[in-house]
């Protein structure tokens, strides 16, 4: 069974997300383990990375909503001078 979701709640999920990988990110028990030498991953990544990247990942969405809007009201706008 696939859920459906809005767009409001993919944003919610995602800064939601955020906002948990940042908690967990300035727990001592976590900086203790990515300050540990033997602390890799194939990319060389950290936490912070996953959360710039869920950053990013919001911000497009929010653009696309934004100029999914503008389009919009530019066709309005378009139509009423047909009209």
């Amino acid at each position: 069974m696939q859920q459906i979701l809005t767009v409001e709640q993919i944003l919610a999920m995602l800064k939601g997300y955020e906002e948990s990988l940042r908690m967990l990110r300035a727990t001592p028990e976590y900086m203790k383990l990515e300050a540990s030498e033997r602390f890799t991953t194939s990319n060389d990544l950290r936490l912070g990375d996953a959360v710039q990247t869920l950053v990013e990942v919001h911000e497009a969405i929010l653009n696309i909503e934004f100029y999914s809007q503008v389009e919009g009201q530019t066709y309005a706008f378009n139509d009423s001078l047909t009209a």
